[in-house]
C-alpha cells in the first residue's frame, strides 16, 4: 500500500467544512488558473517565458523568494519537529539557514550577476563542460521535482476533505500544475505575490486560536516536557548537524539561482534577500510555536492523541477554527504550497528543456521549441514527483534527500569553480558531480532496503557492524559521506588531470 495511505490518525481528525470555506478555496483556486490563462499569451521569448524577461524587481522577488522556499514542507515539516522535539525545529533546523541565506546575498549573488547564465547547469557547462553539464542538470531536475509538495497536497487532502491522498495529490497539485504550463514565470512571480500575503495572514490566524485551544502560553510549560525547550531538543547531536546541513542547498538552489538571473540587478537580490530573513525567521518561529501548541493539544485532548506528527497542525486548526477562518486557513496552506510547487516544477522544467534537449537533442532550438519542451518538462516533472511523493513514510525525511542529492552533486564543483578559477578543469566536476549523485542513490539504498523503519526516530536505520563495533546509521547521515565522497572524486580528477599536462 502506498506509504500515504499509511498515515495514522489523520481521517479519526477530519472535520466537517461548511459551504462558506468551500466557496474561499474554490475562489482562490479558480483565481490561479485564470492568473496562468491570462499570461498565457505574454511571452515574447524564453527568456520572457522563463525568467520573466529579466526584470523582476525587489518587491517581486520578495514575495516570490519567501513564498517559494516556504511550503507546506516548512509548514509540515518543522511543525513536525517542533511537535515531536521543540524549539530545536528553529534554533538546530531554520537557524542555521539564515546564516546561508546572508552568504547567498553578500557572496554568490554578487559573483552569479556578474554572469549572463540562464541556468545552474549552464555554470558547469562553462567550467568543466558538457558531461558535467548533463550530470548537474539531472541532479538539479530530481531535486526540483515538486514531491514534497504533492506529499503536502495528499496529507491536506485526506486530512481536511476526507479525499483519499492521491486524489488529492492530483487535483490540488493539478491546479498549480495548470498555471505554471500556461503562464510560465511571470504567473509563478504574480501568484506568489499573492500567495505571500496569504502565507502572512493564515500565520496571524493560527496563534490565537491555538492558544485558545490549549489555555495559553503557559500550559505549554505545564504539559511539555523540559527537552522541548532545550535549543538541542533530545535529538543528537549528529541528527541537529545533518538537518542544519541542508542549508547549505541556498548556496546551490536552483530556484534561487533562477531568481538572481531574473532580477533586474544584483542590488535587487541582495535587499529582498535581507528583507527574506527577517520574514524567515519570524515565520519559522511562528511554525514551532504552533507545532508546540500542537503537542499540547494532543496531550490534552484536544485533537487526537495519535494523530501522525507531520498532520497535527492540520488536525488543531480544524478543532480551533471557526466557520469562514477555517476555509480561508484552508486556502493560505494551499498558497503556501502551490507557489513552492509551481517554481520547482517550472526549474524542472528548464532543465529539461535548456540543459538537456536544447544542447544534446536540438542545439539551434527556436524560443518556441525551447519554450514547447519546457511544458514537457513540467509535466514531466509533476508525474515523477506524484510517483515519489507516495513512496515516502514522511515529509521531513524525504527533504533530507532531495536536500542531500543536490548538496553531493553539485555543491563542491560549483563553489569551487565559482571562487577558485585553478580548480576549473573538466574531469574533475565530471568526476566529482557523478559521484556525489551515485553514492547519494546508492548509500540511501542500502540504508532504505537493507535498514529497518524506526518509529521513535521516524527515519530509516541501517545497523552497521564493524570492526568489533556496532553502529547505527540514519537516512538523514548519508549526507555525511557522499559529500566527502564527490570533494574526494574532484581530487581525484585534479590528480589525474595534472598528471595528464605534466
Amino acid at each position: 500500500m502506498l506509504a500515504l495511505l499509511a498515515l495514522g490518525g489523520i481521517a479519526d481528525s477530519m472535520v466537517e467544512i461548511g459551504i462558506l470555506d468551500w466557496s474561499i478555496i474554490a475562489i482562490y483556486l479558480t483565481g490561479m488558473v485564470t492568473v496562468g490563462a491570462l499570461l498565457a499569451r505574454r511571452h515574447a521569448d524564453f527568456d520572457d517565458f522563463f525568467l520573466a524577461g529579466r526584470a523582476l524587481t525587489t518587491p517581486i522577488l520578495i514575495t516570490t523568494l519567501i513564498s517559494t522556499y516556504y511550503g507546506i514542507d516548512v509548514l509540515f515539516g518543522s511543525s513536525q519537529l517542533a511537535y515531536t522535539d521543540g524549539v530545536v525545529a528553529w534554533f538546530g533546523y531554520a537557524r542555521p539557514t539564515y546564516l546561508f541565506f546572508l552568504i547567498a546575498a553578500f557572496v554568490v549573488a554578487r559573483r552569479l550577476r556578474h554572469e549572463d547564465f540562464r541556468s545552474l547547469p549552464e555554470i558547469l557547462e562553462r567550467y568543466y563542460g558538457g558531461g558535467t553539464r548533463n550530470v548537474g542538470a539531472l541532479a538539479s531536475f530530481l531535486y526540483s521535482l515538486p514531491a514534497l509538495s504533492l506529499y503536502g497536497f495528499g496529507l491536506l487532502a485526506e486530512l481536511l476533505l476526507g479525499w483519499p491522498p492521491l486524489v488529492g495529490m492530483a487535483v490540488l497539485g493539478g491546479v498549480a500544475l495548470a498555471y505554471t504550463l500556461t503562464g510560465g514565470f511571470w504567473a509563478v512571480a504574480l501568484t506568489d505575490s499573492i500567495q505571500f500575503l496569504m502565507m502572512c495572514v493564515i500565520l496571524a490566524i493560527a496563534v490565537p486560536y491555538g492558544l485558545q485551544v490549549v489555555g495559553g502560553f503557559d500550559s505549554l510549560f505545564e504539559h511539555l516536557e523540559p527537552y522541548y525547550f532545550d535549543q538541542m531538543g533530545d535529538l543528537s547531536v549528529l541528527l541537529v548537524i545533518a538537518y542544519a546541513a541542508t542549508g547549505l542547498t541556498v548556496l546551490i538552489e536552483p530556484t534561487f539561482y533562477q531568481r538572481i538571473f531574473a532580477a533586474r540587478s544584483y542590488h535587487n537580490v541582495r535587499n529582498a534577500l535581507l528583507a527574506g530573513i527577517v520574514l524567515w525567521g519570524a515565520y519559522d518561529w511562528t511554525v514551532t510555536i504552533v507545532g508546540m501548541m500542537a503537542r499540547t493539544a494532543a496531550i490534552q485532548g484536544a485533537i487526537d492523541p495519535g494523530i501522525a506528527p507531520d498532520a497535527s497542525l492540520m488536525a488543531m486548526m480544524t478543532v480551533a477554527l471557526p466557520a469562514g477562518m477555517l476555509g480561508f486557513f484552508i486556502a493560505g496552506v494551499l498558497a503556501t504550497e502551490m507557489s513552492t510547487l509551481d517554481s520547482y516544477c517550472l526549474v524542472a522544467g528548464g532543465n529539461v528543456a535548456y540543459d538537456l534537449y536544447k544542447p544534446i537533442l536540438k542545439p539551434d532550438a527556436s524560443d518556441a521549441d525551447l519554450i514547447r519542451a519546457t511544458r514537457l518538462g513540467v509535466l514531466l516533472s509533476w508525474v515523477i514527483g506524484f510517483a515519489m511523493a507516495a513512496s515516502f513514510d514522511q515529509m521531513l525525511g524525504l527533504w533530507v534527500f532531495m536536500a542531500s542529492i543536490l548538496m553531493s552533486t553539485l555543491l563542491v564543483p560549483i563553489l569551487l569553480g565559482l571562487y577558485v578559477p585553478a580548480c576549473r578543469r573538466p574531469l574533475a566536476g565530471l568526476i566529482s558531480s557523478v559521484s556525489g549523485l551515485t553514492s547519494t542513490a546508492l548509500i540511501n539504498a542500502i540504508i532504505v532496503l537493507g535498514g529497518r523503519y524506526v518509529d521513535e526516530e521516524e527515519t530509516f536505520v541501517f545497523q552497521l557492524d564493524l570492526w568489533g563495533g556496532s553502529y547505527e546509521i540514519l537516512q538523514e547521515y548519508a549526507m555525511f559521506f557522499t559529500v566527502p565522497l564527490s570533494a574526494l572524486g574532484f581530487v581525484l580528477g585534479l590528480a589525474i588531470d595534472r598528471r595528464r599536462r605534466g
